[in-house]
């Protein structure tokens, strides 16, 4: 628990360092060919393809077991979740191939994958965001970054569906809480 507080609380601080060491642009390129702008600023990122909207960057591997086992849930929260929640799946591993993506399409990938091998812009953004956090490479790995691109957290291992979910509601709705049980409602 301690070592977690650490490291949570020293990418805090990278975040929260002057930010002209921070104010960086990355183009990267999807296995489609698609283009996503992001630009690093002082407490997180913006995302322009992608305003006002719960950013999940999630580090994974082809031939990571858990990765994969985490695809359909991610999937799945990607649909549930599409108007407030964008997912782009970093892929860390060796370049994918024609096979590989047609393999992670079969297991619900529908979100946006960034193949770091292949391109030098996204090769730099990994490498970037994991000297940021001080990510280890262990996989899988997430950050998020609420509807205003604030840091917001990271979870390294296999994420839980139902407090994945909870957890991206809340940062899609900072202000909504659960209402407190009042006076007159206690016996």
């Amino acid at each position: 628990m301690k070592k977690l507080f650490v490291l949570l609380f020293a990418v805090a601080l990278l975040f929260g360092a002057e930010a002209k060491k921070l104010d960086k642009n990355f183009t990267l390129t999807t296995v489609d060919g698609k283009k996503i702008h992001v630009h690093i600023k002082k407490n997180g990122i913006e995302v322009k393809e992608y305003p006002n909207k719960v950013i999940i960057l999630d580090f994974f591997g082809k031939n990571c077991p858990p990765c994969r086992m985490e695809i359909p849930i991610l999937g799945d929260l990607q649909k549930k979740m599409a108007n407030s929640l964008q997912i782009i799946g970093l892929h860390v591993q060796r370049p994918l191939s024609s096979s590989d993506l047609a393999m992670l399409k079969k297991l619900g990938i529908d979100y946006p994958i960034v193949d770091y091998a292949v391109d030098k812009n996204n090769y730099e953004f990994v490498e970037f965001m994991g000297e940021l956090t001080g990510w280890s490479g262990t996989i899988p790995f997430m950050l998020f970054f609420d509807r205003n691109g604030n840091y917001a957290g990271y979870h390294l291992g296999m994420a839980e569906e139902s407090s994945l979910e909870r957890f991206v509601q809340k940062l899609a709705n900072p202000k909504v809480e659960t209402p407190k049980e009042s006076n007159a409602t206690k016996k």
